[in-house]
């Protein structure tokens, strides 16, 4: 059983529709009509899909979706110790979404298997390690975000890889799971308001 659990919580209009779904636990989808009423019953719902007794050591990832540009983007912030850190990273991004060729470049980004861009909003001590934890093995993707400057957030994407076994790869140079954002980031080139880095972040 994982250490910790990684819960993704997706709303609906006015917050309300909630589901959560897992990394670490596969085919769990679990939905209530408040975040209340989920954070309620969620460490009951995991004793029964682990099949063993909590409590689970939890984290919140809440997600927002949005349409735009002809693409359909989702945020996804970590309710943990660097909450407000994530918030600006949250908050750059919709600035760049308000901005129709930077909202253009946004959903442009890698998709998942459902069409949506998924952005994490990372901080520079989370690690490469972190971010796959967050990842479906089935193909899936996300991207990092993650502000470097006043008003500039780097984007990096991020999949799983069969061809390279136990190797996280970013512009061709291999990285350690736990390498931080922040080691990423120095060996990045960057530039503009949203900066992309050239290849995806791969994960196996």
């Amino acid at each position: 059983m994982p250490e910790i659990i990684n819960v993704i919580i997706r709303s609906g209009p006015d917050d309300r529709d909630l589901y959560a779904t897992s990394p670490q636990a596969p085919g769990l989808v679990y939905g209530r009509e408040t975040l209340e009423d989920l954070r309620a019953e969620l460490q009951d719902v995991l004793s029964f899909h682990f099949g063993g007794p909590g409590p689970f050591a939890v984290v919140e990832h809440h997600e927002r979706h949005y349409e735009m540009a002809g693409g359909e983007l989702v945020t996804r912030m970590a309710l943990d110790e660097h909450v407000h850190d994530r918030q600006a990273v949250y908050a750059a991004l919709g600035r760049a979404a308000g901005h129709k060729d930077q909202a253009a470049g946004l959903v442009a980004a890698p998709a998942n298997a459902l069409g949506e861009v998924v952005y994490v909003c990372a901080v520079m001590p989370d690690t490469i390690g972190w971010i796959a934890d967050q990842l479906e093995q089935r193909g899936d993707a996300i991207n990092i975000a993650v502000s470097v400057a006043d008003a500039m957030i780097l984007t990096a994407p991020a999949t799983y890889d069969p061809d390279h076994k136990g190797m996280v790869t970013i512009n061709s140079k291999p990285y350690s799971a736990a390498t931080t954002i922040s080691q990423v980031v120095r060996d990045i080139r960057f530039f503009g308001p949203t900066s992309r880095a050239e290849t995806p972040t791969l994960f196996v």
